[in-house]
């Protein structure tokens, strides 16, 4: 009995150990992927009118301008009390209109920048620089600085900074893909080779 019972003490503090380097060795945390609030589908739709005020999804609708958001109220006004609140992360309003400009491209012109409404750009930066300073209904700048400076809807994240460095500058920064400032869930559209730097 005696031997039983000091055989078995002797394989708990090895069991102990083991288990100890167990708890160090190769353990691997696992982190979930942040979700984001993106573009509410009212203002995704740049060619409807979803509330009948005759502006139609984000190039026009100065309710999506104020809040994009999916979590958001999309072409009716969003009430203050929402603005802001999702757990998710706020895709940047930067990140979000680079995502809106390549649907647009694919939707419109089958992701390829040869004569797409009939503009013929080179890179992607050349249209996108088109697009805010002339598709929307206001200039995408003003639209930006008004959601960040103005209704303060969330902290400025660099959004309007690297706008204004892209499309506003003089001299404008080598043309080619839009950089991320941090999530964007499309692919860059491809350089149209036959392309040129002016719209036509």
């Amino acid at each position: 009995m005696m031997r039983g019972e000091r055989n078995r003490n002797m394989f708990i503090p090895i069991v102990f150990f083991i288990l100890l380097a167990g708890a160090f060795v190769g353990v691997e945390s696992i982190t979930p992927q942040a979700q984001y609030e993106r573009i509410h589908p009212e203002c995704l739709n740049y060619d409807v009118d979803e509330n009948g005020d005759n502006q139609d999804g984000m190039f026009d609708d100065t309710d999506c301008h104020d809040y994009p958001y999916q979590d958001g109220s999309g072409e009716t006004t969003t009430p203050s009390v929402l603005i802001g609140q999702s757990s998710n992360q706020y895709q940047t309003y930067y990140d979000l209109s680079v995502d809106f400009m390549r649907y647009f491209v694919g939707k419109e012109c089958n992701n390829d920048l040869n004569n797409c409404i009939g503009l013929n750009f080179q890179y992607e930066s050349q249209f996108y620089c088109f697009m805010a300073e002339q598709m929307y209904s206001n200039d995408l700048r003003d639209i930006m600085i008004k959601f960040y400076q103005v209704l303060q809807h969330l902290p400025d994240d660099g959004s309007v900074l690297l706008l204004e460095s892209l499309c506003y500058t003089i001299p404008k920064p080598p043309p080619g893909n839009l950089p991320v400032l941090d999530n964007q869930e499309t692919t860059p559209i491809p350089e149209n080779p036959n392309g040129g730097s002016s719209p036509k």
